[in-house]
């Protein structure tokens, strides 16, 4: 993701250590200055951040899936708006992945769509090349022989606990976004804290959108295809990520590496864009060398995983659509379903946490 600026910013390349242990989605937040590069625990910012991101976002993600533990460090520093890493590749066969998918089960009609869409034998676009996992969804797949980075960039093989985490996540500092927007129109931009109160306004980013992005990234919705100059496999020859083999120009006709316009996420294979395909919102793929990340929404603001942050919206997975959801359901994390029993409770409670939440953000 970036902001809008006339710059892009290279990411700070160093970082702090503590250790913790994921169970569920756990932020570690930037504790140790190392190297001498200058990144910074986000509560520096604003005080809080790292309670609210390990109760409230990591809530999002805890009540939604049952399977989605990922141990992240989160620091803020010189970066475009948010940017992400996982550190070491995970490759696979397409057979591995594919088992993998349908021995993890899942319930609803996400998961099993996305397993009958996808054929006995990998699909002649790839090339018969591996499928790149994160290695927080080979956990969640329990895919053994995942590759996790330490804060000093070196890889470990215990990716989710310790000080082996499942990615980085670094977000843009306050002065930073200032000095890159001085010249926009509304002024200086900023970033909007949600535990601070008030309302977001149109020169701000909210922080937590920004947060929920990456992590989605780091679960595993980002594909292997970079956009900087041209199209190319960053992931080298014809690897795929598992979010890639879910990517159609038109009905039944999957895509991997097209710069035609309107390439959609679809779990199944064959309707087109819009809520038959899983992404409510009806957005559509970044599809452009334009710097922005291929698996991306071309911008509407309306979506967590649109490409560029946009000012003055505060976005969640919870109440965005589902489009996140619903990809990473396809990929392999477990949506938990309520109890027949409990549905009718589960209602009206889910009522009264959307007006609490609302109340917050007026």
């Amino acid at each position: 993701m970036r902001f809008e600026s006339l710059l892009r910013l290279a990411i700070g390349t160093a970082f702090g250590a503590t250790l913790a242990c994921a169970s569920g989605v756990t932020f570690v937040c930037n504790t140790t200055q190392v190297m001498n590069v200058m990144v910074y625990d986000p509560d520096t910012y604003a005080s809080g951040t790292c309670a609210y991101l390990n109760s409230v976002v990591a809530g999002y993600y805890d009540d939604t899936f049952s399977n989605a533990n990922a141990l992240m460090y989160i620091q803020m520093g010189d970066t475009g708006l948010g940017e992400s890493t996982t550190g070491f590749y995970n490759d696979v066969t397409y057979t591995t992945y594919l088992d993998a998918l349908k021995a993890e089960g899942g319930p609803g009609v996400v998961r099993s769509d996305a397993v009958a869409s996808l054929p006995a034998t990998e699909p002649t676009l790839y090339n018969g090349a591996d499928i790149q996992l994160t290695s927080a969804l080979g956990n969640a797949l329990n895919i053994s022989g995942m590759v996790g980075t330490t804060t000093d960039g070196n890889e470990c093989f215990t990716p989710g606990s310790g000080t082996c985490y499942n990615g980085i996540i670094t977000i843009t500092t306050p002065a930073n976004l200032a000095s890159e927007t001085m010249n926009f129109p509304g002024g200086p931009q900023g970033l909007y804290w949600d535990q601070n109160g008030g309302t977001i306004t149109n020169e701000e980013y909210d922080f937590y959108s920004v947060v929920e992005h990456e992590t989605d990234e780091v679960l595993g919705t980002s594909s292997c295809i970079g956009t900087s100059g041209s199209l190319a496999d960053d992931c080298g020859g014809t690897i795929a990520s598992a979010v890639d083999l879910f990517r159609y120009n038109s009905s039944g006709s999957r895509v991997f590496i097209s710069t035609t316009a309107g390439a959609y996420f679809a779990y199944n294979g064959v309707n087109g864009t819009g809520a038959t395909n899983g992404v409510p919102t009806g957005a559509v793929y970044n599809t452009l060398a334009n710097g922005d990340d291929y698996a991306d929404f071309a911008d509407n603001c309306l979506d967590v995983q649109d490409a560029t942050g946009c000012l003055g919206k505060a976005l969640n997975i919870t109440t965005d659509g589902g489009g996140e959801i619903d990809i990473l359901d396809a990929v392999g994390y477990n949506v938990i379903t309520p109890e027949p029993g409990t549905l009718a409770l589960f209602g009206a409670g889910f009522a009264v946490l959307t007006l609490y939440r609302r109340r917050r953000r007026t």
